[in-house]
């Protein structure tokens, strides 16, 4: 069962377009610190995190009291449906599976949303009608979604934020790939944790960085309550000295992702005018991978070519056909399109 991307264990050798890691890779910094890290692990990491949330502070310009750090977002998601014990949260299909999943490990009910092809799967009016009836204690959305990359206009962000806070609704912002656009301030929930103590930002390093394997993810909230609650449900030591060394020269990196963001914006417009040209209906997204609709088969084609796509067959609301690619460098894009063309 393909339930994520990025499986090359189970495929040695292929050219990975189906994990959305910046495809220039670890900054050569990061690596360094990383290696830094594994000549002091003979120490336990620092429990509280207090170098690397000091060091994050200044990259997101909050308080270092309202960051937790974790083992990559994964575990953050499942701590806090651990620590705030959800009845019922709503969700908009297609979304990251993980969020399905860390809800049904804590016994909360699931209520869907679906979304329309037709709006390039973007929310609209419809969903705001949902949140002003649902009797759901929590919302989680990903902006920009994962698999369809589609973003929420500032405005409508805050038409969100603003029902759920007069709800007493728990509003989860997902903003693993926010980073990759040019203003991500612009658009990121953060702007609004002061004056909203319903509100939980998640980011990771993970994919801006090109660092999956060293697991690096942080959340953000002005409550202390869910600050303290949250922190039960991790494990002491959750974040190794290889990851926090690598987290903390990370956030001195901000020329680097400026720049390899540019390129890879530039890069995804490129790539999606060449798979509209093959016939496929690309949708419009905002991160470093796109979603598009083509022929069933098409992950097996190109697996026989030793490329691995990212099959979605399996997001709730999705079905055969239903693709996603992450934008890597022009010749390995090249390559894709050949192979991606020669399937009839």
């Amino acid at each position: 069962m393909r339930v994520h991307g990025g499986d090359i264990y189970r495929n040695p050798g292929v050219l990975d377009f189906s994990a959305n890691c910046n495809c220039y890779g670890m900054p050569e910094s990061v690596r360094e610190a990383a290696m830094r890290g594994v000549q002091y692990a003979d120490a336990y990491p620092d429990p509280e995190w207090e170098a690397l949330r000091e060091a994050i502070a200044g990259y997101e310009g909050i308080e270092p009291a309202q960051i937790v750090c974790g083992n990559g977002a994964s575990e953050l998601l499942l701590a806090l449906a651990e620590a705030l014990k959800p009845r019922c949260a709503l969700l908009a299909a297609p979304c990251f599976l993980e969020y399905e999943r860390v809800l049904s490990a804590v016994g909360a009910q699931t209520q869907w949303h679906q979304l329309s092809e037709k709006d390039d799967y973007l929310p609209g009016t419809a969903f705001l009608d949902v949140l002003k009836k649902t009797d759901a204690d929590m919302v989680i959305l990903s902006n920009p979604n994962n698999p369809t990359g589609t973003l929420l206009s500032p405005e409508y962000l805050k038409e969100i934020i603003k029902l759920t806070k007069a709800r007493g609704i728990t509003l989860i912002m997902d903003e693993c790939f926010l980073d990759f656009l040019e203003e991500p301030e612009r658009y990121s929930a953060k702007q609004y944790l002061e004056s909203d103590s319903h509100l939980i930002v998640l980011k990771a390093f993970t994919k801006t960085f090109a660092c999956a394997g060293l697991r690096i993810g942080y959340l953000l909230c002005s409550d202390q309550d869910t600050i303290c609650k949250c922190k039960t449900h991790l494990p002491e030591w959750n974040v190794s000295l290889p990851a926090s060394y690598a987290g903390i020269a990370a956030t001195r990196e901000r020329a680097w992702l400026r720049e390899t963001a540019e390129n890879i914006r530039a890069e995804r417009e490129w790539l999606m005018e060449c798979l509209t040209e093959l016939g496929y209906c690309v949708f419009p997204g905002a991160a470093n991978f796109l979603f598009f609709a083509g022929k069933a088969g098409l992950y097996e084609h190109c697996l026989s070519h030793n490329i691995l796509i990212r099959d979605c067959s399996n997001y709730r609301g999705l079905g055969a056909g239903a693709y996603r690619v992450c934008v890597r460098r022009r010749e390995e894009n090249e390559w894709l399109l050949k192979v991606i063309g020669s399937y009839k």
